[in-house]
């Protein structure tokens, strides 16, 4: 494919698509992970005088055309004039959205309040690509979303390339898919086996260790016939579950840390001691001593999800023990998801990590081997370019 960098941008019309889809509390962002991200993309276009104007979602409007205020990118427009020291002109819709003047900023509201966004349809691709000189798709994390503002407009622009964190997000994660560095490591956690079985069997076939953790090894030990309690688990994946547990070279939880409810006692006990009315909520640090020769080892580790319940603060030293043995290997280190990004924030260590991801589904599915369509109409864009 073809990158921002490549391309010259002086007086040209430039129409990017990130994601600033933000956490917003009281017309407030509360996290402003992803717009912080994506400014290195924003900056190089504003200092080589391209005409800029940005494209983003926010939620999930209903897409009929109406503006719909609890959705607006007023509070990331407002945010981002922080952070740029810049005007961002916020344009209601697309029918009044002008090219601004070079090194100017333009920004046209919530991109799914318009209908079509969502179907990819045609009408809008088109509609999009019209604004624009040069076409830059930067949103990684919607990647994966054939939508008009997407993938669609990829296919009508007369230029389109891939911004720096689109460029960055691949090559990190692409370290980990070639799978060149051995031994490897898989850290997963999560609430649900079924979103991420096939994310699970795909790394428990490249890499060399899989280690379980949350609700996701609930299941696979109550697969196994150990007793998890009332731990939260999934009674309708055993049977996959087992299939999983038994490869040599997933490796489930034997201490953990349980207790009567969420705000109860906590306790370390051996996995098969779990009483009836205890839940699992975190996996005891004394677990890990048996596998830290296998992060220290480590040449490529991928980490995906706590481990435990680590809002709760009872719950989350097994998430801390994982990630500080994560940051103390050597081995190159990618971690992805909301939730990932977080608890490793909220430890101390989120810019200790050699690359953390801002997407979630697309993330996934990147390092599934899955194809994702905007990177797909990219590459195809990219050859047609080179053909002509």
């Amino acid at each position: 494919m073809d990158y921002l960098r490549d391309h010259e941008l002086h007086d040209k019309k430039v129409l990017l698509r990130v994601d600033l889809n933000t956490p917003i509390q009281d017309s407030i962002v509360t996290n402003d992970e992803r717009i912080i991200r994506c400014l290195p993309t924003i900056r190089h276009i504003v200092e080589n005088k391209g005409k800029l104007t940005i494209l983003s979602h926010l939620g999930r409007p209903k897409e009929n055309g109406v503006f719909q205020s609890e959705f607006s990118l007023q509070p990331v427009a407002h945010r981002l004039e922080e952070l740029l020291g810049q005007e961002v002109d916020l344009v209601a819709d697309i029918e009044n959205c002008k090219s601004p003047d070079s090194g100017q900023i333009t920004m046209l509201e919530n991109v799914r309040f318009l209908e079509g966004e969502k179907t990819n349809d045609p009408v809008l691709s088109k509609a999009f690509a019209n604004m624009c000189d040069i076409f830059v798709m930067d949103a990684f994390a919607t990647s994966h979303r054939a939508h008009a503002s997407t993938t669609g407009v990829i296919s009508y622009a007369n230029q389109a390339c891939a911004g720096m964190l689109l460029e960055e997000e691949v090559n990190a994660l692409s370290k980990i898919n070639r799978n060149e560095r051995r031994p490897s490591v898989a850290v997963l956690g999560g609430s649900k086996i079924s979103t991420k079985l096939n994310l699970i069997n795909s790394l428990s076939d490249k890499m060399d260790f899989v280690i379980l953790g949350g609700g996701i090894a609930n299941t696979c030990l109550a697969a196994k016939g150990v007793n998890v309690g009332s731990s939260l688990h999934e009674e309708d994946m055993l049977k996959e579950a087992l299939e999983l547990a038994n490869k040599d070279n997933v490796i489930l939880p034997n201490k953990v840390v349980v207790s009567n409810s969420i705000k109860g006692k906590a306790k370390i006990i051996d996995v098969e001691s779990v009483r009836p009315d205890e839940a699992i909520f975190d996996i005891a640090p004394e677990s890990f001593n048996s596998i830290e020769s296998i992060f220290i080892q480590a040449k490529a580790i991928f980490w995906n999800g706590p481990v435990g319940l680590f809002e709760e603060p009872q719950f989350r030293e097994g998430t801390a023990s994982v990630a500080r043995m994560i940051v103390a290997s050597e081995a190159y280190s990618v971690g992805g998801g909301g939730d990932t990004i977080a608890a490793a924030k909220e430890i101390g260590l989120l810019e200790e990590m050699d690359y953390m991801s801002t997407a979630g589904g697309a993330f996934l599915e990147y390092i599934e081997g899955r194809s994702l369509p905007a990177l797909e109409a990219l590459k195809a864009k990219a050859l047609e370019s080179a053909n002509n």
